[in-house]
């Protein structure tokens, strides 16, 4: 294992496959260490809390370690698992979409609300994309830049539009190395060019289109897989 990464991303989430003594589920959830800031945080819940929990503990992660949760959108197979969360840790940190906020603190009244509109670097290296989407639905997705300035983009399920948020992405840099989570139902494959790490799932429609063109550089994600960047 290197020991020069910057980010470390377990999935703990989905729908498709899952390693020995995993489960998997309905939703999509990544846990990310962040090696710059030696901390966990937690991007989806999927939509069970039992299974989340199982597989973030099967990392041998402890919740109380995950000192911030990033909602993409709300959803129930993102939110799902949140509720456990809280009630171990209620000091928890969350970051949603400003169009979902009040719901958040209603249900989460101890919590540590944040609200996103804009772009918003959540802490070292690790950014919110801000709020995309049409009218009742808003979500956000994460960039992490790398010390060598690689970027990886994770997304929930991309509603607003992959290419969105690919485009949003160039402001904190151009040289996007990975993308991992749901695509919906993008079609502008051109934008996958170039990236060499291609980890669609969750609810991506075209995936087998996706992995026939872009079969080098397709990565199958499983839960209780883990990837160094």
């Amino acid at each position: 294992m290197k020991s020069d990464f910057s980010f470390e991303i377990k999935i703990v989430y989905d729908d498709i496959c899952a390693q020995p003594g995993f489960l998997t589920g309905f939703g999509f959830s990544a846990l990310i260490y962040n090696n710059l800031s030696k901390t966990h945080l937690l991007f989806d819940t999927g939509s069970k809390d039992d299974i989340l929990i199982h597989n973030i503990n099967k990392f041998n992660i402890t919740v109380p370690e995950i000192k911030k949760v990033i909602i993409s959108h709300n959803h129930y197979d993102h939110t799902g698992g949140l509720k456990e969360i809280y009630q171990i840790n209620h000091d928890i940190e969350i970051y949603v979409p400003l169009h979902a906020v009040k719901s958040f603190i209603r249900d989460y009244p101890e919590a540590q609300v944040q609200t996103i509109s804009d772009l918003f670097e959540i802490e070292k290296n690790i950014f919110s994309s801000g709020q995309f989407g049409d009218g009742f639905l808003k979500e956000q997705s994460l960039f992490l830049k790398t010390e060598n300035n690689d970027l990886i983009i994770i997304s929930g399920c991309a509603h607003p539009g992959l290419e969105t948020f690919i485009l949003k992405s160039k402001i904190i840099s151009n040289e996007i190395k990975a993308i991992i989570g749901g695509f919906h139902g993008f079609r502008n494959l051109n934008f996958l060019e170039g990236i060499e790490f291609i980890g669609a799932c969750h609810c991506t429609q075209k995936i087998r289109e996706i992995k026939q063109r872009f079969s080098e550089q397709f990565i199958d994600i499983c839960v209780g897989n883990s990837y160094l960047f």
